[in-house]
């Protein structure tokens, strides 16, 4: 009973993947589970037990352990830590052990990833539904959290690894990277236009050119009055008198408040043109982008029509089990059942094999002879 206490419990996390030999369920024909579904099952399950997707998932793993680790660093010191997690653990017992081996030559030495990938090997099961196009992605483990860790990471790591086997750089492929690329680039062209805008104030700009062009309208015709009234003036008092230099200098004032509206007027088009050429730029982009997904959407509908294309979905993602596999008092059970049934053999072999003579009326029956007496065992 002890021992039973002494094993760690185990945690069975449970991913369902469903596997069509079509993708879009309007063309799917609704056809009886038979050899050629049982094929596309058996080549699914060599995929999710491939090298890369164990090799990508014992990544993930590492890395997951590397931040835990990082962890129980904070709180204290990591060597300290070490120590302490492996003084006195049987695991330390068995790690000297395999080193032991590989120095005399009784196994292969292997790195930690490596050990991690058999390990995540040997755990997994997969289980095609019986007739059904669903797969069962189980793991057990004594960490109910790390089991659906390992079970949604194999399950994601086999759907990439899925796609890059299926999938190939055509025409919708193309569509797709060229409308991904256009959409970053409209993104980075409406940032410029806001920071653009932002800057230039558009608001402030709009009114600042309204009343320049007022202002500019004001100083047109005061220069015509100028000119009119100097006309004049030079008419009655002829050139150099004083109301002619003082009606010349004005002119010259106004002409020069006029040329420099004009300049200011002149920079502010500019920015208006670069922000409507900024403008005309990101709608043509829009629409690009717009044709690049009705072109990207009808190949793919001649994707669809394919019945030669796999398609894999989640049905059920792994989530931590709340409970162990089996109880204890499941195995308390087992092991009394076996204990019966290990003692019975016991008995049973012992008395099959043991030709010894413990009765006398035996003894006097085989011997011929009667029993004068006997002496019993101290």
């Amino acid at each position: 009973m002890l021992v039973v206490y002494a094993v760690p419990q185990k945690y069975e996390a449970v991913a369902k993947i469903l596997i069509e030999s079509n993708r879009a369920p309007v063309m799917r024909a609704d056809m009886a589970f038979g050899v050629e579904q049982l094929s596309v099952l058996n080549s699914e399950v060599a995929i999710i037990r491939s090298n890369p997707v164990f090799a990508a998932t014992a990544d993930r793993i590492e890395a997951i352990n590397k931040r835990e680790i990082a962890k129980l660093a904070k709180a204290a010191n990591q060597e300290s830590a070490i120590k302490e997690v492996r003084s006195g653990s049987i695991l330390e017992l068995f790690r000297k052990l395999g080193q032991w081996m590989v120095k005399v030559g009784l196994r292969e030495q292997s790195s930690p990833r490596e050990g991690l990938i058999r390990q995540l090997q040997t755990g997994l099961k997969i289980a095609p539904q019986p007739n059904s196009n669903v797969i069962a992605i189980s793991y057990t483990s004594d960490d109910p959290q790390m089991a659906a860790t390992i079970v949604n990471t194999i399950t994601e790591k086999y759907i990439n690894h899925h796609l890059k086997i299926f999938s190939s750089l055509g025409i919708s492929e193309v569509y797709r990277l060229q409308i991904a690329r256009m959409e970053d680039d409209l993104k980075t062209r409406r940032d410029e236009l806001a920071d653009y805008k932002r800057d230039k104030s558009v608001t402030a700009l709009i009114e600042t050119k309204r009343a320049q062009v007022q202002r500019q309208t004001q100083l047109a015709a005061d220069l015509s009055n100028i000119e009119r009234d100097l006309a004049e003036l030079l008419t009655r008092f002829g050139k150099g008198h004083t109301k002619v230099v003082l009606a010349e200098e004005r002119l010259l004032s106004t002409q020069q408040s006029l040329d420099e509206i004009s300049e200011k007027l002149q920079s502010l088009e500019i920015e208006e043109a670069v922000i409507r050429n900024m403008e005309i730029e990101i709608n043509s982009i829009e629409l690009t982008i717009q044709s690049y997904k009705k072109l990207f959407q009808d190949e793919q509908m001649i994707n669809l029509a394919n019945p030669e294309v796999v398609n894999v979905l989640i049905i059920e993602e792994a989530v931590a089990p709340t409970g162990p596999t089996h109880s204890r008092l499941y195995y308390i059970v087992l092991a009394t059942i076996g204990g019966f049934l290990l003692s019975f053999a016991i008995a049973f072999i012992r008395e099959y094999f043991d030709h010894r003579v413990t009765d006398p009326k035996v003894a006097a029956q085989l011997l011929g002879v009667p029993t004068l007496g006997s002496i019993e065992k101290a």
